[in-house]
């Protein structure tokens, strides 16, 4: 069921990210996310520790596209995979005249339980502000009382009200949000996961500059009730956190967060069964925004005349002046890791991968270019039989600053292996820096018909050839 939902969000931002290159105004964005201060979401019993592990990582995020309706409207389609809230996504109109801004739409949760696989709902919120002074805002994501769809009452809600005002170059803000959601267990019991959060942040920025940092303190307290057992798992926790955006360009905004448990306690059934005080307990995240309206095709350059007025032969362009190539052949290799589940947990497979791939890029303004790349790897565990070949096909985006290349690359993991391990089919999504070349990256495959999903990390090298130049 979780594959699913997985395959589900990878094969959405996939069919953004295609839209994006033809549309005109356009915002679509990618964000990873990951995890080890949570509930685990398939146990429906209360947990059997002496200590609370950090050692389950849960594996999320988000994809979202945005375009106007009007002068005043957008529309914005959304997928979120949240620790608590699970598998959603919403459709919601926005309505802005400065003062006021009014969003709703639907919700539809799916592939989250086998008591409650789908679930309907509306997504609700409207913001207040006296521009430069203060604001005030509510959210509210609610379900529906479809019997059809689901099982659980409101199986999925959010509920957020934050205020703030406006000091120089900063505003500071205060909130409370509270998640929650319900599912049944085989007896019939409502098993309910839920997160309250109190938190004061301040959001830095200074006109002209770039970069933006929001930082916050607060309590979080996250529980777990078992209705059949009567049961409640608890954690309290005092967070510390950064988010950070950097506008690279018009077009292209990175974003990315982290906070930390600085104290994490066990309330409830897991009193003095807290986590470790040396464990490291964190949510981090990682992505992208992409406003295409502010993406300028670079123009065609004119034919070349067969004579020059002088009448003289044309000199060779500068070397600057050359034109990209778009059609590249890559051979190379490298070291790769794959926390692949196995029976009884995950097993780490180190791997030797080697083979060629082709990508075919079309360059746009200031560094960027869009395109595709396929290929065939082999990869081998040089301590065991294990091994397999490794197919990707991909969409793929890329922003170059001198030997600096930065990609973001979706598509078709496609393996087949002539060991006992058999992979089959999968999305892969991940992010990869090429210094010259030499590279890194990293990725998680979304497993499709039952089979397995895992991340994956790697080190190579690799030798561009080109093929074609434009």
């Amino acid at each position: 069921m979780r594959t699913g939902s997985f395959a589900a969000k990878a094969l959405a931002v996939m069919a953004l990210a295609v839209a994006a290159q033809t549309a005109q105004a356009l915002e679509f964005g990618l964000e990873g996310l990951t995890s080890n201060l949570q509930f685990p979401w398939t146990p429906v019993a209360p947990l059997s520790v002496s200590q609370f592990p950090s050692t389950d990582y849960f594996w999320g995020g988000k994809a979202w596209l945005t375009t106007p309706l009007g002068e005043d409207a957008t529309i914005r389609l959304s997928y979120d995979r949240d620790p608590v809230l699970r598998n959603t996504a919403i459709a919601a109109v926005q309505f802005d005249r400065g003062i006021a801004r009014i969003s709703v739409g639907p919700l539809i949760g799916f592939l989250n339980s086998d008591s409650a696989p789908f679930s309907a709902g509306i997504s609700a919120s409207v913001k207040l502000q006296w521009p430069g002074v203060a604001y005030v805002s509510l959210r509210s994501d609610g379900g529906t009382a479809i019997s059809v769809l689901q099982t659980a009452s409101n199986p999925q809600a959010l509920t957020e009200l934050a205020a703030g005002f406006y000091v120089p170059n900063a505003i500071v803000s205060g909130l409370i949000s509270a998640k929650s959601f319900n599912e049944v267990d085989s007896s019939g019991g409502l098993v309910t996961d839920t997160l309250t959060r109190y938190a004061m942040t301040i959001d830095v920025f200074k006109k002209n500059v770039p970069y933006t940092a929001m930082l916050s303190l607060g309590y979080e307290l996250r529980s777990k009730h078992y209705a059949s057992e009567g049961v409640t798992d608890s954690l309290g926790a005092i967070v510390l956190g950064i988010d950070t955006t950097a506008q690279i360009n018009h077009a292209l905004k990175l974003i990315g967060g982290i906070s930390t448990g600085a104290y994490v306690f066990g309330l409830d059934a897991l009193k003095d069964q807290g986590p470790n005080s040396s464990s490291f307990l964190f949510t981090a995240s990682l992505g992208m925004s992409v406003d295409t309206s502010a993406i300028k095709i670079l123009p065609k350059q004119p034919a070349e005349k067969a004579e020059t007025p002088s009448g003289k032969e044309a000199e060779a362009p500068a070397p600057s002046e050359m034109k990209a190539a778009i059609f590249d052949f890559d051979v190379g290799g490298g070291l790769y890791y794959d926390a692949y589940p196995m029976t009884g947990g995950f097993d780490i497979l180190q791997v030797l991968r080697g083979g060629a791939w082709v990508d075919a890029m079309h360059p746009l303004e200031g560094g960027f270019s869009l395109g595709g790349e396929a290929g065939a790897f082999y990869m081998a565990d040089p301590q065991s039989s294990r091994s397999f070949i490794d197919l990707p096909l991909r969409v793929k985006a890329s922003y170059r600053r001198g030997r600096l290349d930065l990609q973001g690359f979706g598509g078709l993991f496609t393996a087949d292996s002539p060991s006992a391990i058999a992979f089959g089919f999968g999305i892969e999504a991940g992010a990869r820096a090429m210094l010259g070349p030499f590279y890194a990256e990293g990725s998680y495959v979304f497993g499709l018909g039952g089979v397995a999903s895992f991340p994956r990390f790697g080190l190579g090298y690799s030798m561009p050839i080109p093929l074609k130049s434009k």
